[in-house]
């Protein structure tokens, strides 16, 4: 147990690169490097072959998971999770999490870059859309991601680092889940604003 509890320490204070592969080891590394290959093959085959319409397509799938995958965490997940006993909720944590931070970084991150391609006509798959309204999705689309990566990825990483721990404080782990639901109230804010921009964009409005 000792040896256990000074390895989660270590991980806790280790640096970026070692957490990386720690949660990639614990997510399993073919599942890790899937979340970003396989959707980001879609984008490069879209380019290689450019074609406008696979650009779509990988754009808006690509989307729909990462925009569906997180609003259902904060409003599903983390309140099924709460509502388990310590050692239980503990434990899902260890195994989910690892595997939804890879997973929700490679669609995320395939959303914005096809998005970028589609509406960046300079690149050669332009989708047609320019000016300030194309501008201002791209910035909420960045925007978005980066917002991820800086606070629900860590909330959700905190959560499991806590859960590491010796002895996991219960309610440090209650007072992330609430934070998690209001940042995944404003993620919904921001993504049906995108959504209102991008249906715009598709009916020529």
């Amino acid at each position: 147990m000792a040896v256990a509890d000074e390895g989660s320490r270590h991980v806790a204070e280790s640096g970026f690169v070692e957490r990386v592969r720690h949660l990639a080891d614990a997510a399993n590394p073919a599942f890790a490097a899937g979340s970003f290959l396989v959707p980001l093959a879609f984008l490069a085959a879209s380019l290689a072959l450019a074609s406008t319409e696979l650009l779509f397509y990988t754009h808006v799938a690509a989307g729909a998971v990462w925009f569906g995958f997180a609003l259902i965490f904060p409003a599903i997940i983390g309140p099924t999770l709460g509502g388990l006993d310590e050692e239980a909720s503990a434990a899902v944590n260890r195994t989910l999490i690892p595997k939804a931070v890879f997973f929700l970084v490679g669609f995320s991150l395939t959303t914005v870059l096809s998005g970028t391609v589609l509406l960046t006509p300079d690149l050669g798959l332009g989708y047609g859309f320019g000016g300030m309204w194309s501008g201002l999705a791209l910035g909420l689309g960045w925007g978005l991601f980066a917002f991820g990566l800086a606070v629900p990825h860590r909330l959700q990483l905190s959560a499991y680092y806590e859960t590491l721990s010796p002895d996991p404080d219960a309610s440090r782990l209650e007072s992330i889940e609430k934070k998690n639901l209001v940042v995944g109230l404003f993620e919904a804010a921001v993504m049906l604003a995108l959504i209102v921009l991008m249906t715009g964009f598709r009916l020529g409005v």
